[in-house]
């Protein structure tokens, strides 16, 4: 292994700059200028970085820690306007935009809360629009800011898993965006080359065709002996990167991989416009994400594949070796700031993998394009995939189950990936179910159960689906359930708020409102505890006397829960 090998690392990043800087690339000369502050007077110390490898997406900016609790003070980067406020119970929850003069705009996420003169046009907004979730633009002369003006505190809101502030930069009229460590020129010290924790090696057949992947080996450390490989093959390597004062496991900025020195795939997460982050799923080894949770980015370009302006590569990634000769493949993962680390190894085409007889399909199976919408119909399921579904073409094949109290069906290999969702629909003749209460499953590999929703259009229940899998129909009539933190018509004088703990197990929540003396009133659902959270705010709730709440929470197959409870404030 060689590790910190400058020589190399140059000639891998002047290769790609080349392949950024054509005219296919995303190329920007905004926030060049180093005007941008830090978003926290702490030092700076990542939790997360950008173009991380997340379930649907790349991480899109840097995750700053502020010391595990909430309530670190946050500033504007740089002098603007603040552009957009969204509060939300879920994606960045409370979160702030500011766009700046150069053409950029930054994105301040999972705060805590915002600065009392916004605080305050927000709560009017959700107040007019009776809703705790709202997305507002505000004129631009609002609210401007200047660089280092507090614009709130860091908190936990949202889908965040912890304290920190989640910053971004992003290019204003494509809204691409970009790295805030290279577009702000953070000095981050890092002397930490990168660790490469796997590599896996497949054999691939009829890759111009119907492409057949199998696992050959797999290594967790650099292999010392020949490896065994097939004459077309493909590698796929799980790698994070690591740096001083965090322990978090990082993103890799650079994949290189090389047989016999000529470059066969690079990939660098770098600039991918928000549409196109689900591709991830043919950037990685799906399989490999799919049974064990690891994101290992494979060499193979599948013709599906939208991230070509990512990408530099001989042959779509595959590497071809013939004969008995031994060749040498090379495996280069390089962070941000030029640290790298390689593996290096011999490999022989010795393994002749099977390869499928497609003359022998049966009536459960078809072969679908990925070029073309794909429609399977069998017994009492019709499937339709719209074009740019699959990555790449695929056999598929469907099956029902029997099991108790109902019917399983088993729909294609859930190690393939979808990109778009697809359509399923079911006939169920002589269902006397309440209609409004059924819904469709999907019943995940490592147990449990995921909500797909769905209705009843002619006679069929249809829904979209993001996966293949097992799905099944299920039924819903149990209300969610609220519980409050306090007793009824108990004193609460010395409180500023009221807690109530609200989940629904089976379809999920699908509204909430909260009522005061029969008046709607601000609250905040936090669906990651299950806990709601109701203001007392003396300007819209008298002092001083006793009050009746009111929360109705209704999941999404319309089983409602009303809870009544008096109080005293």
């Amino acid at each position: 292994m060689i590790k910190g090998n400058p020589f190399i690392f140059k000639i891998v990043l002047l290769f790609y700059l080349s392949i950024q800087l054509s005219p296919k690339s995303y190329s920007t000369n905004v926030g060049e200028d180093d005007k941008y502050r830090l978003p926290l007077n702490l030092p700076i110390s990542l939790s997360g970085n950008y173009g991380e490898l997340r379930s649907t997406h790349f991480h899109s900016g840097i995750d700053l820690r502020v010391g595990g609790v909430s309530g670190a003070p946050v500033y504007s980067a740089m002098d603007g306007y603040i552009s957009r406020i969204s509060v939300s119970p879920v994606g960045y929850g409370h979160a702030l935009y500011i766009c700046h003069p150069n053409g950029t705009t930054t994105l301040y996420g999972h705060l805590m809360n915002f600065t009392p003169n916004v605080a305050k046009w927000v709560e009017e907004m959700q107040y007019s629009k009776r809703s705790f979730q709202v997305n507002l633009y505000p004129d631009s002369l609002k609210f401007p800011v200047k660089k280092g003006e507090l614009i709130g505190n860091a908190g936990n809101s949202g889908s965040s898993g912890g304290p920190h502030l989640h910053f971004e930069i992003r290019e204003t009229q494509r809204q691409i965006p970009l790295n805030p460590v290279t577009t702000a020129k953070y000095s981050i010290p890092d002397k930490t080359p990168p660790q490469i924790r796997r590599v896996n090696i497949y054999s691939l057949q009829n890759a111009k065709y119907l492409p057949e992947s199998t696992l050959l080996s797999s290594y967790n450390a650099e292999p010392k002996s020949i490896v065994a490989v097939s004459d077309t093959f493909y590698v796929a390597v799980d790698a994070i990167d690591k740096m001083e004062g965090t322990y978090a496991k990082l993103a890799i900025h650079t994949y290189s991989f090389f047989l016999d020195d000529t470059l066969v795939f690079s990939f660098t997460p770098d600039k991918i416009p928000f549409d196109k982050g689900k591709y991830i799923n043919s950037i990685v080894e799906y399989s490999e994400k799919q049974k064990y949770g690891i994101s290992m980015v494979k060499s193979y370009v599948e013709p599906g594949n939208g991230l070509r302006q990512n990408i530099a590569s001989r042959g779509d990634g595959i590497f071809i070796v013939t004969g008995d000769t031994v060749h040498t493949v090379r495996i280069v993962a390089g962070d941000i700031s030029g640290n790298i680390t390689e593996w290096s190894f011999k490999v022989k085409a010795t393994v002749k993998p099977p390869v499928s007889d497609l003359t022998q399909l049966s009536d459960k199976q078809q072969i679908m394009p990925w070029y073309l919408p794909n429609r399977f119909q069998m017994g009492d399921i019709l499937l339709t995939l719209p074009t740019g579904s699959l990555y790449r073409s695929i056999i598929f094949s469907a099956d029902t189950i029997p099991a108790a109290g109902g019917k399983v069906w088993s729909l294609g290999n859930p190690e393939v990936p979808l990109h778009n969702q697809a359509k399923l629909s079911l006939s169920l003749p002589g269902n006397n179910l309440p209609a409004e209460k059924l819904f469709i499953v999907r019943l995940k590999e490592s147990g449990g159960l995921q909500y797909c929703g769905g209705e009843w259009r002619e006679g069929r229940f249809e829904t979209s689906i993001s996966s293949f899998g097992k799905y099944a129909i299920s039924l819903d009539t149990i209300p969610p359930v609220v519980v409050p933190h306090f007793k009824r018509n108990e004193n609460l004088s010395g409180r500023n708020s009221l807690k109530f703990t609200v989940k629904d197990d089976i379809s999920g929540i699908q509204s909430l409102e909260v009522k005061i003396d029969g008046e709607w009133v601000l609250y905040n659902h936090d669906p990651k505890s299950n806990s709601l959270t109701v203001k007392l705010n003396p300007l819209r709730i008298k002092k001083g006397g006793a009050h009746e709440l009111e929360v109705s929470v209704a999941d999404n197959r319309n089983n409602i829960s009303r809870v009544k409870i008096g109080f005293v404030w």
